[in-house]
């Protein structure tokens, strides 16, 4: 029992500080945009010269840029969703630290955890649609500013299943914990 506390103490600690890291994340992220959209000659996204040498025992690659090329509204378009991501990240670790605060409390089983799983649940969903985006987004800039003859670069929007399978099952378990919790508080009332 006492070791178990210990972990849940570690976890609480550990989502409180992903979640100031995760805001430091998203305040640098905003300068980063701001920076971005603001400057007529973006410094972040300058290549240090006009190519670029890959170079290997057998063979040195030379990939020479015709102009400097400035990135457009995709890239700044892809940098705001990258911050809506980070938003749902904070959330997700916001909720799981208010869960973990009533196990700590001893009270695990209250109906605001199950409606905090069923908030993880659609975060994670919308996470997933904005992490595909973003992934899109720069992939389409990535065609936008390298263009090698010969080489297609080709941007795909991409669902991760993997995250919507989870959402899906941290949904019913939301579900499963609404209903024990309600199960608990009748079972509470006839005693």
């Amino acid at each position: 029992m006492q070791s178990s506390k210990k972990l849940v103490r570690l976890l609480t600690s550990l989502t409180k500080i992903l979640s100031v890291l995760t805001l430091l994340a998203m305040v640098v992220g905003g300068i980063a945009v701001i920076a971005t959209w603001l400057s007529p000659n973006a410094i972040l996204f300058r290549s240090p010269s006009e190519q670029l040498v890959i170079q290997t025992p057998s063979l040195d690659l030379i990939f020479r840029f015709a102009q400097e090329r400035q990135p457009g509204p995709t890239i700044i378009f892809s940098m705001l969703v990258t911050l809506l991501v980070r938003g749902c990240t904070y959330v997700i670790l916001r909720q799981l630290h208010k869960m973990l605060l009533t196990v700590l409390e001893g009270n695990p089983f209250a109906t605001e955890n199950a409606q905090r799983l069923r908030i993880i649940a659609f975060v994670l969903f919308t996470l997933t649609i904005l992490t595909s985006l973003a992934n899109a987004l720069s992939g389409w800039w990535v065609h936008e500013m390298i263009q090698l003859p010969g080489v297609e670069a080709v941007a795909r929007f991409r669902l991760d299943l993997g995250k919507i399978g989870i959402g899906i099952l941290i949904l019913l378990l939301a579900e499963v914990f609404r209903l024990g919790v309600a199960m608990k508080e009748e079972q509470d009332l006839t005693i």
